[in-house]
């Protein structure tokens, strides 16, 4: 008998340390360890946050790399580069340390140097989570993507975002603010 996807990611997070395993649609995925320019996005998206007055207290917290349990098939789960969750989330794990989609207010994806399933696989698994915002960093094509409006497995509302401009997430993350788009795409020593 073939192993069950979820023993696949257990085998291949076993051998592949500090890859990101995760299970789409049944499908195993590995991406390789984040390279500077993708850890340095994270960063200045976290000081942004943190410049508009999001605390580790009694509102939503930013939180890098915390696995969310999808409903797109038994054993699916993705582990969102940054997310933006309840403040309760304790609460809220399901299992195999996975959180519910219902607590995480935004997921954010830093596209890597090889596309993976940021633009493809993801959106559909986050709206099918009920995820109300996705954003989507695409270092490969220089641009933003502000996803909204979650229905069934598609976002309503797609914003695209170049260098040069500035985009504001939803106030329903729970803090307001606007990040200028050069600041995350445009490549820096």
């Amino acid at each position: 008998m073939a192993p069950l996807p979820l023993e696949m990611a257990d085998v291949l997070f076993d051998r592949f340390p500090g890859h990101r395993v995760e299970v789409l649609g049944g499908l195993v995925s590995v991406e390789p360890l984040q390279d500077m320019c993708h850890a340095r996005i994270l960063s200045d998206v976290m000081a942004a946050f943190f410049r508009a007055g999001m605390r580790c207290d009694d509102r939503p917290r930013a939180i890098q790399r915390l696995a969310i349990w999808l409903p797109t098939g038994p054993f699916d789960y993705a582990i969102p580069d940054l997310s933006v969750v309840d403040p309760e989330i304790d609460d809220h794990m399901i299992e195999f340390n996975c959180y519910d989609p219902a607590v995480f207010r935004l997921v954010l994806e830093v596209t890597s140097s090889a596309l993976g399933d940021e633009l493809t696989r993801k959106p559909a698994a986050y709206a099918s989570g009920g995820v109300p915002v996705y954003v989507i960093v695409d270092r490969t094509n220089q641009r933003v993507m502000v996803l909204t409006e979650p229905q069934g497995t598609e976002y309503r509302v797609r914003a695209v975002h170049h260098p040069g401009e500035s985009f504001t997430l939803p106030e329903s993350i729970g803090v307001s603010v606007t990040i200028p788009v050069n600041d995350l795409v445009v490549i820096r020593p």
